[in-house]
Protein backbone atom coordinates (compact mmCIF):
# COMPACT_ATOMS: atom_id res chain seq x y z
CA UNK A 1 0.00 0.00 0.00
CA UNK A 2 3.06 2.34 0.50
CA UNK A 3 4.36 1.35 -2.52
CA UNK A 4 0.76 2.22 -4.29
CA UNK A 5 1.32 5.91 -2.28
CA UNK A 6 4.43 6.26 -2.84
CA UNK A 7 3.75 6.11 -6.99
CA UNK A 8 0.71 8.72 -6.91
CA UNK A 9 2.65 11.06 -4.92
CA UNK A 10 5.69 10.57 -7.59
CA UNK A 11 3.68 11.23 -10.63
CA UNK A 12 0.88 14.12 -9.39
CA UNK A 13 4.08 16.16 -7.72
CA UNK A 14 5.48 15.37 -11.63
CA UNK A 15 2.23 16.44 -13.22
CA UNK A 16 2.62 19.40 -11.24
CA UNK A 17 5.87 20.46 -12.10
CA UNK A 18 5.02 19.69 -16.04
CA UNK A 19 2.40 22.61 -15.62
CA UNK A 20 5.20 24.81 -14.36
CA UNK A 21 7.11 23.57 -16.89
CA UNK A 22 4.55 24.25 -19.82
CA UNK A 23 3.89 27.90 -18.40
CA UNK A 24 7.48 29.07 -17.36
CA UNK A 25 9.91 26.62 -19.95
CA UNK A 26 8.06 25.18 -22.55
CA UNK A 27 10.47 21.54 -23.65
CA UNK A 28 11.12 19.99 -26.62
CA UNK A 29 12.89 16.32 -25.76
CA UNK A 30 14.58 14.55 -27.89
CA UNK A 31 15.47 10.23 -27.75
CA UNK A 32 13.29 9.58 -25.15
CA UNK A 33 13.33 5.92 -26.75
CA UNK A 34 16.77 5.81 -25.55
CA UNK A 35 15.41 5.18 -21.83
CA UNK A 36 15.41 1.70 -21.21
CA UNK A 37 11.68 0.27 -20.21
CA UNK A 38 13.31 -1.52 -17.66
CA UNK A 39 15.73 -1.79 -15.07
CA UNK A 40 18.70 -0.10 -13.14
CA UNK A 41 20.17 2.70 -14.59
CA UNK A 42 22.12 5.73 -14.15
CA UNK A 43 20.50 8.97 -15.90
CA UNK A 44 23.74 11.17 -16.07
CA UNK A 45 22.95 15.19 -16.89
CA UNK A 46 24.46 18.27 -17.26
CA UNK A 47 23.96 20.32 -14.40
CA UNK A 48 23.07 24.05 -15.12
CA UNK A 49 19.97 25.33 -13.08
CA UNK A 50 18.20 24.81 -9.86
CA UNK A 51 15.21 23.71 -11.94
CA UNK A 52 17.29 20.40 -13.81
CA UNK A 53 16.57 18.03 -10.91
CA UNK A 54 13.09 18.79 -11.22
CA UNK A 55 12.91 18.69 -15.14
CA UNK A 56 14.27 15.89 -15.41
CA UNK A 57 11.61 13.12 -13.97
CA UNK A 58 8.83 15.94 -16.07
CA UNK A 59 10.52 14.45 -19.05
CA UNK A 60 11.72 11.10 -18.24
CA UNK A 61 8.94 8.63 -19.08
CA UNK A 62 10.56 6.13 -16.12
CA UNK A 63 9.90 6.97 -12.34
CA UNK A 64 12.93 7.95 -10.98
CA UNK A 65 15.01 7.84 -8.08
CA UNK A 66 17.63 10.64 -6.75
CA UNK A 67 19.92 11.69 -4.12
CA UNK A 68 19.85 14.30 -2.38
CA UNK A 69 22.11 16.82 -0.21
CA UNK A 70 21.38 15.31 4.04
CA UNK A 71 20.93 18.81 5.31
CA UNK A 72 17.52 18.81 3.70
CA UNK A 73 16.43 16.00 5.85
CA UNK A 74 16.85 17.97 8.89
CA UNK A 75 13.84 18.89 8.57
CA UNK A 76 11.56 16.23 9.27
CA UNK A 77 8.64 16.70 7.10
CA UNK A 78 10.54 18.04 3.59
CA UNK A 79 12.84 15.20 4.33
CA UNK A 80 9.65 12.77 4.52
CA UNK A 81 8.25 15.03 1.34
CA UNK A 82 11.46 14.02 -0.34
CA UNK A 83 12.08 10.59 0.42
CA UNK A 84 8.33 9.49 -0.59
CA UNK A 85 9.17 10.91 -3.55
CA UNK A 86 12.04 8.34 -4.25
CA UNK A 87 14.97 10.61 -2.80
CA UNK A 88 17.66 9.43 -0.36
CA UNK A 89 20.17 11.62 1.52
CA UNK A 90 24.31 11.84 1.12
CA UNK A 91 26.81 13.56 2.92
CA UNK A 92 29.19 15.77 0.42
CA UNK A 93 32.71 15.61 0.28
CA UNK A 94 33.15 12.55 1.66
CA UNK A 95 32.72 8.77 1.23
CA UNK A 96 29.30 8.43 2.67
CA UNK A 97 29.15 4.41 2.31
CA UNK A 98 25.05 4.42 3.56
CA UNK A 99 24.13 6.45 0.14
CA UNK A 100 26.25 4.23 -1.88
CA UNK A 101 24.79 1.33 -0.47
CA UNK A 102 21.52 2.92 -1.44
CA UNK A 103 22.18 3.85 -4.60
CA UNK A 104 23.65 0.32 -5.55
CA UNK A 105 20.98 -1.53 -4.14
CA UNK A 106 18.05 0.83 -5.82
CA UNK A 107 19.85 0.27 -9.34
CA UNK A 108 19.45 -3.53 -8.55
CA UNK A 109 16.25 -3.39 -8.15
CA UNK A 110 15.41 -2.01 -11.36
CA UNK A 111 15.37 1.56 -10.69
CA UNK A 112 16.92 4.63 -12.50
CA UNK A 113 18.84 7.39 -10.59
CA UNK A 114 19.30 10.77 -11.92
CA UNK A 115 23.16 12.34 -11.27
CA UNK A 116 25.16 15.29 -12.29
CA UNK A 117 28.49 14.29 -12.97
CA UNK A 118 29.53 18.01 -12.45
CA UNK A 119 28.32 18.06 -8.96
CA UNK A 120 26.87 21.71 -8.89
CA UNK A 121 25.46 24.09 -11.21
CA UNK A 122 28.13 25.14 -14.33
CA UNK A 123 31.22 23.08 -12.37
CA UNK A 124 33.70 23.41 -14.81
CA UNK A 125 34.93 19.60 -13.12
CA UNK A 126 33.76 16.50 -13.17
CA UNK A 127 33.06 14.67 -9.74
CA UNK A 128 35.04 11.65 -10.02
CA UNK A 129 31.96 9.97 -7.64
CA UNK A 130 29.86 9.43 -11.13
CA UNK A 131 32.46 7.26 -12.86
CA UNK A 132 32.92 5.22 -9.51
CA UNK A 133 29.42 4.18 -8.89
CA UNK A 134 28.81 3.65 -12.80
CA UNK A 135 31.87 1.25 -12.70
CA UNK A 136 31.04 -0.28 -9.58
CA UNK A 137 27.47 -0.87 -10.27
CA UNK A 138 28.11 -2.32 -13.95
CA UNK A 139 24.92 -0.64 -15.06
CA UNK A 140 23.84 1.04 -18.34
CA UNK A 141 24.50 4.71 -18.44
CA UNK A 142 22.22 7.00 -20.01
CA UNK A 143 23.48 10.73 -21.10
CA UNK A 144 21.06 13.42 -20.85
CA UNK A 145 21.87 17.23 -22.04
CA UNK A 146 20.01 19.96 -21.02
CA UNK A 147 19.92 23.57 -22.89
CA UNK A 148 18.65 26.37 -21.70
CA UNK A 149 17.82 26.18 -18.12
CA UNK A 150 20.51 28.83 -17.07
CA UNK A 151 18.19 31.13 -19.15
CA UNK A 152 15.16 30.24 -17.16
CA UNK A 153 16.55 30.51 -13.69
CA UNK A 154 20.15 32.04 -13.76
CA UNK A 155 22.45 31.52 -10.37
CA UNK A 156 20.99 34.17 -8.02
CA UNK A 157 17.44 34.87 -9.52
CA UNK A 158 14.87 33.43 -7.44
CA UNK A 159 11.74 33.49 -9.98
CA UNK A 160 12.04 31.93 -13.14
CA UNK A 161 11.28 33.62 -17.02
CA UNK A 162 9.72 32.27 -19.94
CA UNK A 163 12.18 30.56 -22.29
CA UNK A 164 12.69 27.54 -24.21
CA UNK A 165 14.21 24.52 -22.93
CA UNK A 166 15.71 21.45 -25.12
CA UNK A 167 16.58 18.12 -23.19
CA UNK A 168 18.18 15.27 -25.53
CA UNK A 169 18.20 11.47 -24.24
CA UNK A 170 21.44 9.78 -25.04
CA UNK A 171 21.63 6.02 -26.00
CA UNK A 172 23.17 3.81 -23.38
CA UNK A 173 26.58 2.65 -22.30
CA UNK A 174 28.41 0.90 -20.26
CA UNK A 175 31.62 1.36 -19.02
CA UNK A 176 34.67 -1.05 -18.27
CA UNK A 177 34.64 -2.73 -14.99
CA UNK A 178 38.86 -1.73 -14.78
CA UNK A 179 38.38 1.84 -15.84
CA UNK A 180 39.64 4.16 -13.44
CA UNK A 181 37.23 6.30 -11.66
CA UNK A 182 38.42 9.86 -12.94
CA UNK A 183 38.60 8.02 -16.20
CA UNK A 184 34.74 6.68 -16.55
CA UNK A 185 33.56 10.21 -15.11
CA UNK A 186 35.35 12.04 -18.10
CA UNK A 187 33.97 9.71 -20.42
CA UNK A 188 30.07 10.18 -18.94
CA UNK A 189 30.87 14.33 -19.21
CA UNK A 190 31.89 13.65 -22.79
CA UNK A 191 28.65 11.68 -23.63
CA UNK A 192 26.59 14.32 -22.27
CA UNK A 193 27.95 16.99 -24.19
CA UNK A 194 27.79 15.23 -27.76
CA UNK A 195 24.33 15.35 -27.55
CA UNK A 196 24.38 19.07 -27.74
CA UNK A 197 22.40 20.04 -30.67
CA UNK A 198 23.85 22.85 -33.14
Amino acid sequence: MVKFFKYIYYWLTTALAAVVSFCFYPCRVYGRNNVPRSGGFILAANHESNIDPILVPVVCPRQIRFMAKDSLFKNPVLGALIRFGGGFPVRRGMADRRAIKEFIDSLEAGWPIIMFPQGTRGGATVQAGVGFLAVKSGKPVVPVYIEGTDKVLPKGVKFPKRSPVKVVFGKPFTLPSDMLHDTAAETIMSAILALKLS
